[in-house]
């Protein structure tokens, strides 16, 4: 009852004031396990697809989001148990494990499971290479993938910013995808790598984003170690 009371106060809003355009409603499932495949371009990315699917959307998220320090990160972790994420610790192999067991199950109980398949936001407005956690769940599970393509959600909230701005953005929900080929080939790295970037292909067709094969994990963390390298002064910069 809180789900559905929390999506019923923030949808009214959303609609009035952000006015989101969203197509291809249609092809998400009626019944039935499925798996929304999405880029990721802001904070509020995995919010506003739960709030705009019809159906009851378990989203995949990171731990920390439920662990954030002070009264704003409860009401944040708070909000974020209810509307049902599932809780993932990329810090270790085995964590992350048990964060695609717990959606695995999800599906298999007939309920639907949404994911960023970059893993995190996109640093420059690209599509990055897709993490094939969400491959594994849909070869191991048989549930269709629904790939979806956000546009303009970084202007609702761009990177940093500790407010939402008015602006409209786009969610357009594809054909849904299955792969009976490669049923039961979840161990298969290559296998589930053929799928992700099968999935990935769907996304950047939806969104126009320029693809680059690289993880977006991968390109924050050389700029932050790149920031945290002191640039040098030769001895006449440093007498002035």
């Amino acid at each position: 009852m809180l789900r559905m009371l929390l999506r019923r106060l923030l949808l009214i809003p959303l609609r009035l004031v952000l006015r989101p355009r969203v197509s291809g409603v249609g092809n998400l499932p009626k019944s039935g396990p499925f798996i929304i495949a999405a880029n990721h371009l802001s904070f509020f990315d995995s919010i506003f697809i739960a709030l705009l699917v019809p159906r009851h959307l378990y989203f995949v998220g990171k731990q920390g989001w439920l662990e954030m320090p002070g009264l704003k990160g409860r009401l944040q972790g708070l909000f974020f148990r209810s509307v049902g994420m599932i809780s993932v610790d990329g810090t270790s192999g085995s964590a992350t494990m048990a964060g695609l067991e717990t959606s695995l199950r999800i599906t298999r109980e007939g309920h639907g499971v949404g994911v960023h398949i970059e893993g995190t936001r996109s640093p420059d407005g690209r599509l990055y290479k897709g993490n094939t956690g969400t491959a594994w769940i849909a070869m191991r599970s048989g549930a269709p993938v629904v790939p979806c393509g956000l546009t303009g959600t970084e202007r609702v909230h761009p990177a940093g910013a500790k407010r939402l701005y008015v602006s409209r953005f786009d969610v357009r929900f594809g054909a849904p995808m299955t792969f009976p080929e490669h049923a039961g080939r979840e161990a298969d790295r290559r296998a589930r790598r053929e799928v992700t970037n099968r999935i990935t292909q769907e996304i950047s067709a939806l969104t126009g984003q320029e693809y680059v094969d690289v993880y977006a994990a991968t390109v924050k963390s050389r700029a932050a170690a790149e920031a945290a390298i002191p640039v040098p002064v030769s001895p006449r910069e440093s007498q002035g």
